[in-house]
């Protein structure tokens, strides 16, 4: 159970990583159109957690800078790589665990790195806010953990959780 939820962690993490906006962006990006039932996350705090506070021009700039200074963006051919590489192994005549175990732990240290850069920069956008800023933040934040909840419990009572399998 735990290597499949690690590999479950860092397909997401991997897919997740390169949707990271700018906090200075205050406008959101135009969506795609929907591809079978797949939902789409609207509206502007999707993406950017720092949207709709009403930034001064100088917390965007300070924002900009702690951006810039927060390490690498992480690499979309390496994540595709990586990617190519977890589906060969699972496409593969025979199984091998230990490649496959090499190819995640690749991942999740590549991911939990990314996570950890951006955790610390967030903290220290986190630390420019205003009081009301930081209160609006927090409110965003439950706002999207409970649609986020909501959506996760109709995905279940509609049985999306379950693989899909073709015939």
């Amino acid at each position: 159970m735990r290597k499949f939820t690690a590999m479950i962690v860092a397909s997401t993490l991997a897919l997740s990583s390169a949707s990271f906006a700018f906090a200075a962006e205050t406008t959101p990006a135009p969506t795609a159109a929907p591809q079978g039932k797949m939902m789409q996350h609207k509206g502007p705090h999707r993406m950017n957690p720092f949207a709709g506070l009403n930034l001064t021009e100088q917390q965007k700039t300070q924002m900009k800078e702690i951006m810039k200074d927060s390490g690498p963006r992480p690499d979309r051919a390496a994540m595709k790589a990586q990617r190519d590489s977890m589906h060969s192994l699972v496409t593969a005549e025979s199984f091998d665990e230990t490649k496959a175990k090499s190819q995640i732990d690749t991942i999740t240290q590549a991911q939990s790195q990314h996570m950890l850069d951006r955790a610390r920069a967030e903290n220290k956008m986190y630390n420019l806010l205003t009081p009301e800023q930081k209160k609006q933040f927090n409110e965003n934040y439950q706002e999207r953990a409970d649609k986020m909840g909501k959506m996760h419990e109709m995905g279940k009572m509609q049985g999306q959780d379950a693989p899909v399998v073709a015939e």
